[in-house]
């Protein structure tokens, strides 16, 4: 079926939809099942995504640890599914070994491997990279490589195909189609199962001194938004996490290596004042607290900035490997880290769903939608406790494993030449849009609507306004965007699948009334685990989103969920500051 002189078409069993710790480990398990597997990245497989960016750490369970330690210290929220955590465990180890056969050098006494602690966590379980996200990805590249699996670089999807060839479907998925990013060619896969692995969320290109948001920069929800899109219904989405960053500057920020190396949270006159917000854990604390702490220092002008002057020499030479982008980033910008204070910055709410946020999936990696499987930070998690890389390579891993058992009972369905057809003329429009309006004024005020009107604090009437102006944006100018050649072409692509991903966003947040973690609103200042154990679910009904709650089964719960409500930490610590003043 040739549609187009400018379209290839491919042939696979299993496609695996973005390549960062999650599509890798996806695809080896897929491959293992004996399947033909087809990984496909938009930009380099084992250069791109949040996982080639990591923070150094790769949090891990080892045999001996007390199972009890691991709920307490990452799990034990009433909104964790603590049996699945369990579960885990034993499959991070093993991909810990996986990693270290195939290269990844591991911080290691000898020849053992060596762990750490971290930010909120009663106990050491951080193994750092000896050399940093970069060097742990290019080696797990050569392990999968090595396996079998097939790699298509620089080819961004844009839409699932499905077997009625509806968009939402009632049928299954059977493939995708994209299209590189530098010479515009054009790719219909055909696959019997697709896994999706392509990342959180996150505002595209935010520009430095905004609250927008940190690398890698060209994140956009692409992968959420297909699956919205195909009918797939999304959870979490309201849960998936804020995060900080150093001022003026789009690099991670390095959290799990440089809070528990030392470092110190300052003001403008050198006073740690998360005395004031946590006195006991202090830096240690929970990222909760300490994305609000940034944030009200920065409201009051006192310049929260991260000391990192009374470092040893021998550790800062360690961080030096194991984050060396973030070190890096300090040394382009001319900043001498062993003299002087870095400024923080926080992010905005509706800007980066690094906990996991996206399609809800089961404990086998399947989402509600035949064919379509997902694993990582473009998911639920099935509510894992967040985003740490080792639940983002055991969500690939289950989603491959599944994948592959599904394709040796299915046989692959045509691919419908009319969806084929429109899916080509979608992504050519942009091209052809003389008329159209440009990226960067569209992007500026997407980007300006989410700091005034989302921003870090939530309140029901903002958050209405702030729909309301987005389906206005999206209706008068993003659907209007020119592309003048393949390069830009994927940005609109990014900013238009942002734009849907953040409307969804923005209703489950109106939705959900109450406060918890980093999900913060005045309106709804309290904790309620008398009303809210629950996900909030939303789902593409013809043209319209839908939303509804669940109660999460009881069978999350390996400690028992107290019905309390308490005030959320960010309002007690407001309430104590109004009576210090």
């Amino acid at each position: 079926m040739q549609l187009s002189s400018m379209l290839k078409q491919i042939e696979t069993d299993i496609l695996v939809i973005g390549g960062g710790i999650a599509g890798a480990f996806a695809a080896y398990r897929a491959r293992a099942s004996g399947a033909c597997v087809l990984l496909v990245d938009r930009s380099y497989f084992g250069r791109s995504g949040c996982s080639a960016l990591a923070s150094g750490v790769y949090p891990s369970y080892m045999p001996g640890d007390k199972v009890e330690d691991w709920i307490n210290g990452l799990g034990a929220g009433p909104l964790v599914n603590q049996a699945l955590l369990v579960k885990s465990l034993p499959v991070m180890y093993e991909h810990l070994m996986t990693m270290d056969r195939w290269g990844v050098k591991w911080l290691k006494e000898g020849k053992q491997i060596v762990r750490m602690g971290a930010p909120g966590r009663t106990f050491k379980n951080g193994v750092w990279m000896a050399e940093g996200g970069p060097q742990m990805m290019m080696a797990v590249r050569a392990g999968v490589l090595e396996s079998g699996v097939e790699v298509l670089n620089r080819v961004a999807v844009t839409q699932l195909l499905t077997s009625d060839g509806k968009l939402p479907t009632e049928g299954q998925v059977i493939g995708a189609i994209g299209f590189h990013v530098r010479t515009g060619e054009m790719y219909a896969i055909h696959a019997k199962a697709t896994i999706m692995c392509t990342g959180p969320y996150k505002f595209p290109y935010p520009w430095p001194g905004s609250t927008l948001g940190y690398m890698p920069v060209d994140l956009s929800g692409d992968g959420i938004a297909m699956m919205l899109q195909a009918g797939a219904q999304l959870s979490r989405l309201e849960l998936g996490g804020i995060n900080l960053n150093p001022d003026n500057l789009l690099c991670a920020p390095g959290l799990e290596s440089l809070m528990p190396s030392g470092a110190k949270f300052v003001d403008k006159n050198g006073r740690r004042f998360l005395e004031d917000y946590d006195p006991k854990r202090m830096e240690m604390t929970s990222r909760a607290l300490l994305y609000f702490a940034i944030a009200h220092q920065k409201e009051l002008g006192n310049v929260p900035s991260m000391d990192l002057r009374e470092i040893s020499f021998e550790r800062m030479e360690l961080l030096k490997k194991a984050i060396p982008i973030v070190i890096a980033s300090y040394e382009g910008l001319g900043v001498d880290i062993t003299k002087e204070a870095v400024p923080y910055s926080y992010q905005v709410a509706g800007t980066a769903g690094i906990f996991g946020a996206g399609a809800r999936v089961t404990e086998r990696g399947e989402t509600t939608i035949p064919g379509l499987f997902a694993g990582g930070t473009c998911t639920d998690l099935a509510y894992l406790p967040g985003g740490h890389l080792p639940f983002c390579s055991v969500t690939g891993h289950w989603a491959g494993e599944t994948a592959g058992a599904y394709v040796a009972g299915v046989q692959p369905k045509p691919l419908v030449a009319t969806q084929v057809a429109q899916a080509i003329g979608d992504i050519e429009a942009p091209l052809n849009r003389a008329d159209g309006v440009r990226y960067a004024p569209v992007h500026r005020r997407l980007g300006e609507l989410v700091m005034e009107k989302v921003g870090l604090v939530l309140r029901g009437d903002r958050l209405q306004t702030a729909i309301d102006q987005l389906l206005e944006l999206r209706e008068n100018e993003v659907r209007r965007l020119y592309a003048p050649d393949a390069h830009e072409l994927a940005k609109v692509w990014g900013l238009m699948h942002y734009t849907q991903v953040l409307e969804a966003t923005l209703r489950a947040y109106l939705y959900r009334t109450e406060s918890r973690v980093a999900f913060i609103r005045e309106d709804y200042p309290v904790i309620d685990n008398a009303n809210w154990v629950k996900m909030v679910v939303v789902q593409k009904q013809g043209a319209s989103l839908k939303l509804w709650d669940e109660p999460l089964p009881e069978s999350f719960h390996v400690v028992p969920v107290r019905p309390t409500q308490n005030l959320h930490l960010v309002f007690r610590q407001k309430e104590r500051s109004n009576a210090a003043g």
